[in-house]
């Protein structure tokens, strides 16, 4: 260290340093209690989300009960933030930033030296120095340090927000997918029975082998069609288990019913302010400004201190009288006063500044942007009930009347039915994509939405898409068929 050394010795008069390092030592600060956990788990739950502190060996028996029945978007989110292998990484942020609390509540060891010279006399001299520069800005660090500690528990709860919404929005994408996929299964094995039934017309001679090919081919396009909503509902659930961080072949499954939209969707203004409230990455990044903005002042005054090391000397002279005194080492900052330390701090603020920025444009145009997803999939759903899949399941029936009576041929009857349940398809995705914007939308709010607690109207069931309405009716020239066949093949739509 450059600097220069004063000794002043004299005998007696110890206490006085004894006591500094005394009150210094007094000051240190221990480490946070729980690493800032609860605190973490505090902010996430007051923003309406099922986080909590559990014991690592009780994990796996909590994360077996909430999955023993089916799961509903709540339970979902409970178990991502216990069981998130990401977790780890979150919570090791926490433990970065308390020992950043544990450094800076302290000053530096003391260091003892020793001195044994010997020649034509001998002088034996011991020395005992510490950091008097740690011991001024020690109640400067330790502020900085709670600053930083708080920011990561923002940063921290944001993070574990996120989770929560990212598991939300996959238990929606599954329980849609997962809808559909029993959907064109079931529509996959009542054209199978259509396709069976028009063999056994097509061999009573009723049947032309022009509509059997038609029946064929609609039977094979209906199993790929299913195969398709089957790989597409496996990688769904893959995607819910992977945040859940379960297995996707575990003994796990969701609740199989989508709920029909909520009776009143939450306003956007009122959603707008909810963001400036409760979005903790912005609380955070406004928290980093303030400590780096904090750091800068502390750092423009700290470069001129230099480092001070504070000491206690002891000489033993040849004649046997002992020297005892104060040293003094200081770093005298003539040939550089840090600037550069300045320059890095006065970047990480402009940028911090920025992030703040950024965060308050984005916040606000997400919330506009999930909201009008939101009333876009609700509208969307309220024409597929009320208009579209009527409008279809109508044209079926008029187009099975006008088949039975040959005015058209099956072909047409089959594109008609086709139509219908791309119409049932159509709606199912549409809900899912309302649930999925809503959990886009509590992301971006930054808790959970006040209208989460209304009843909706209701739950939908693929069960009345997929019911028996009407049935095969061949007959000669336009008249229908008196005998029906034994297995019954019925076409299947939505129930009225």
């Amino acid at each position: 260290m450059t600097g220069t050394t004063l000794a002043y010795w004299r005998k007696g008069s110890v206490e006085h340093s004894i006591l500094a390092l005394t009150l210094a030592l007094a000051a240190c600060s221990p480490l946070p209690v729980e690493l800032g956990r609860d605190q973490v788990v505090q902010q996430v739950q007051l923003r309406g989300r099922p986080a909590q502190i559990v014991i690592p060996e009780l994990v796996p028996t909590l994360v077996a009960e909430l999955s023993a029945t089916p799961l509903n978007a709540d339970r979902a989110m409970q178990i991502a933030l216990i069981n998130n292998p990401e977790l780890r990484g979150y919570y090791a942020q926490l433990n970065i930033a308390a020992a950043e609390i544990y450094r800076a509540g302290r000053i530096s060891n003391p260091i003892f030296s020793v001195s044994l010279l010997s020649g034509e006399q001998t002088q034996n001299t011991y020395g005992l120095m510490a950091s008097l520069s740690d011991l001024i800005t020690l109640p400067t660090r330790k502020r900085l340090a709670a600053m930083e500690f708080a920011t990561v528990q923002q940063e921290v709860g944001a993070e574990l927000l996120h989770l929560a919404a990212r598991a939300e929005g996959a238990f929606y994408r599954c329980i849609a997918a997962q809808q559909v996929s029993v959907m064109r299964g079931q529509i996959a094995k009542a054209a199978d029975l259509s396709w069976q039934l028009a063999r056994r017309y097509f061999e009573a001679g009723n049947l032309t082998p022009r509509d059997l090919a038609l029946a064929e081919a609609a039977a094979a396009e209906a199993q790929i069609v299913a195969l398709q909503a089957e790989e597409t509902a496996f990688a769904a659930r893959t995607e819910l288990a992977t945040v859940l961080g379960l297995s996707v072949d575990g003994i796990w499954d969701v609740h199989p019913q989508l709920s029909l939209p909520v009776l009143h969707e939450d306003s956007l203004e009122e959603l707008l302010l909810l963001a400036r409230e409760n979005r903790l990455d912005l609380a955070a990044a406004i928290a980093r400004t303030e400590r780096l903005a904090e750091d800068l002042h502390y750092n423009d005054w700290r470069r001129w201190l230099g480092e001070l090391d504070f000491g206690i000397g002891r000489e033993r002279e040849d004649d046997g009288a002992n020297l005892t005194g104060p040293l003094l080492d200081w770093e005298i900052p003539i040939f550089t006063q840090h600037e550069d330390r300045l320059l890095e701090v006065d970047a990480e603020l402009q940028a911090s500044i920025g992030l703040v920025a950024r965060l308050l444009l984005e916040s606000d145009n997400g919330v506009r942007l999930a909201f009008a997803k939101t009333q876009s999939a609700r509208a969307r759903v309220a024409v597929f009930r009320s208009r579209l899949i009527p409008a279809r399941m109508e044209a079926v029936t008029q187009a099975q009347l006008e088949e039975n009576y040959m005015l058209i041929g099956t072909f047409e009857l089959l594109l008609s039915k086709q139509r219908e349940y791309d119409a049932y398809q159509g709606y199912l995705e549409a809900l899912g994509d309302y649930w999925i914007a809503r959990a886009s939308l509590a992301e971006a709010v930054g808790r959970r939405l006040p209208s989460s607690d209304q009843f909706s109207a209701g739950k939908v069931d693929v069960e009345t898409f997929i019911s028996p309405r009407s049935t095969w009716k061949h007959g000669e020239h336009g008249k229908e068929s008196q005998e029906a066949p034994a297995d019954g093949h019925k076409h299947h739509g939505m129930a009225p």
